[in-house]
């Protein structure tokens, strides 16, 4: 048996139906839900296309209790295999509802581990770990954009967009006409007026970068459905031939409008409306403004075009996608000086997945470093070498302050990412893992959101109140696990005397045959041993 558990659009109906047609069974709409068909060497083959539905006047649970009944008990005898495309919320309220049997244990834990019931009679796929914006690729060297380049060229008519588009080379509408201007760039290279290769390599490359920003912050899960909608929408618009050629477009919206801007005109759906938050105009930057702005003058040393015709809100998000590396080192004198909006670190989290173990522990400093950096502590317990300060928030204010250290070495850093996977998989999460003294670990769940703070916090960034924040509240209980570790052993700073730290220790100390404890008070040279 074999089970396709996923998001409403994620594709899975669509698949079965080509596994269908490959297998011999015809061509079948999803309204029939169950087909049944022979292959040629006497296996039954039966499909449910989606599990989640009623059919014929029967119930959803009642077609499932039929159609995973042979698999209740174990291995069936009969020579088959099912099929199943299912939500995997439905399919676990049919467990639920259900009694109790070796298949809805194995259903349940598959569901639950998100792994595949390998090595026994159940296959479980499920597509919500897939990612269809990147993955990482087999050799963790790279992110493999392979699906996303197959998905543009096949929007633009594949192996015909040569012949499909050729029209519009001398189209009288092409100056105005917003989708000409969008296909030069993001069409086929085999299209007649594309632009140079590289800059559509560069033009896609950023595309699929504020796409895989949406699936890297984790709170969208990018379905098939969902992606192509919202590259239809950024590519094509809204607007037909027609409308161009006897000028009814009132207000042509170029593409780099429709990927960014939150008022775009018909904007709807989950990924664009997360797009919208890494809109490169919610940043600034005054050199690159300042030239975008300006007009052209007679300056032949710099190549890097102006949009002095342009919004500044337009012209940076233009640029950010025909502007090239060389362009942005020319007038910024940093290749990276123009991205998505909170976006700078997005790489860095993107590429925890790689094998880079001296990059990833360069990281996981930082990130200690801002953890240090989120309750306030004197410079000379940041400046401490080899470890990681953790402050202890007395129940009532006090000149002195108190910490913690820990080993920089119990830190590591990793992605969440399986061992090995059958699908195409770029993570949405990474852990920050400390490991105790006694070999136990303590883990704290990183999104790219908090990756990003945290980061900022270790380069000097201050941020206000977030003692509400959820993502704070995690990160809150984490310190506070690590600090119980060293309950018999702290760390003090007053200001009386600034030169100097303090170690507050316990000891334990035999007097008429009694054990004691004594608080022992030493003191640390800034920097150096007690």
């Amino acid at each position: 048996m074999v089970v396709l558990c996923g998001n409403a659009g994620d594709g899975k109906t669509a698949l079965l139906q080509h596994l269908a047609s490959r297998l011999g069974f015809g061509q079948h709409a999803s309204s029939e839900r169950v087909l049944v068909g022979n292959t040629d060497d006497g296996l039954v083959v039966r499909m449910n296309l989606d599990g989640s539905a009623a059919w014929q006047g029967r119930s959803a649970d009642e077609i499932l209790d039929e159609f995973l009944a042979p698999f209740q008990q174990g291995i069936p005898t009969e020579d088959i295999v099912h099929v199943l495309a299912i939500n995997d919320g439905r399919l676990l309220e049919w467990i639920e509802n259900g009694e109790e049997s070796p298949l809805t244990q194995q259903l349940y834990d598959a569901v639950q581990l998100e792994t595949a019931s390998n090595g026994s009679h159940i296959c479980f796929i499920n597509l919500n770990q897939r990612s269809l914006v990147g993955n990482v690729s087999t050799d963790r060297k790279d992110v493999n954009t392979e699906f996303l380049n197959r998905l543009l060229d096949q929007l633009y008519g594949g192996e015909q967009a040569a012949n499909l588009w050729a029209p519009c080379e001398s189209c009288r509408a092409k100056e105005r006409c917003e989708v000409f201007r969008a296909t030069r760039l993001f069409g086929p290279a085999e299209i007649s007026f594309a632009a140079e290769k590289a800059s559509q390599s560069w033009a896609r490359q950023r595309l699929f970068e504020a796409l895989q920003a949406v699936h890297l912050r984790g709170e969208t899960h990018v379905t098939v459905r969902e992606l192509r909608a919202a590259l239809v929408y950024i590519l094509f618009g809204v607007h037909f031939c027609k409308d161009y050629h006897e000028n009814l477009v009132e207000i042509s919206v170029p593409y780099w409008d429709r990927a960014f801007s939150p008022v775009s005109p018909d904007r709807q759906g989950d990924v664009l409306r997360e797009v919208a938050r890494f809109d490169p105009a919610l940043e600034a930057h005054p050199q690159l403004d300042r030239y975008l702005l300006s007009p052209p003058t007679g300056d032949r040393s710099k190549t890097a075009p102006h949009y002095d015709k342009l919004s500044l809100e337009s012209a940076r998000r233009k640029a950010f996608f025909e502007w090239t590396r060389e362009h942005l080192e020319e007038i910024a004198s940093n290749a990276d000086a123009l991205g998505l909006a909170r976006g700078r670190n997005l790489k860095l989290f993107r590429n925890l997945a790689f094998d880079r173990e001296d990059e990833n522990r360069r990281l996981c400093e930082r990130l200690c470093r801002g953890i240090s950096r989120l309750e306030d502590l004197p410079l000379q317990a940041l400046d401490r070498a080899d470890v990681v300060p953790l402050r202890i928030t007395p129940r009532t204010p006090t000149e002195t302050t108190f910490w913690v250290e820990k080993p920089l070495a119990a830190f590591r850093l990793e992605a969440d990412m399986p061992v090995a996977t059958e699908i195409d998989r770029l993570h949405r999460q990474a852990f920050l893992i400390y490991q105790y003294r006694g070999g136990n670990e303590e883990r704290l769940r990183l999104g790219a959101e908090l990756f990003h703070l945290l980061l900022e916090l270790s380069d000097g960034y201050q941020l206000g109140d977030v003692s509400t924040d959820d993502t704070f509240a995690h990160l809150s209980i984490f310190v506070q696990r690590l600090i119980r570790e060293d309950e018999r052993e702290l760390l003090a700073w007053n200001p009386m005397r600034d030169d100097i730290l303090y170690k507050i220790s316990t000891r334990i100390h035999r007097a008429h045959d009694y054990p004691q404890q004594r608080m022992v008070l030493s003191t640390l040279a800034l920097g150096g041993q007690s």
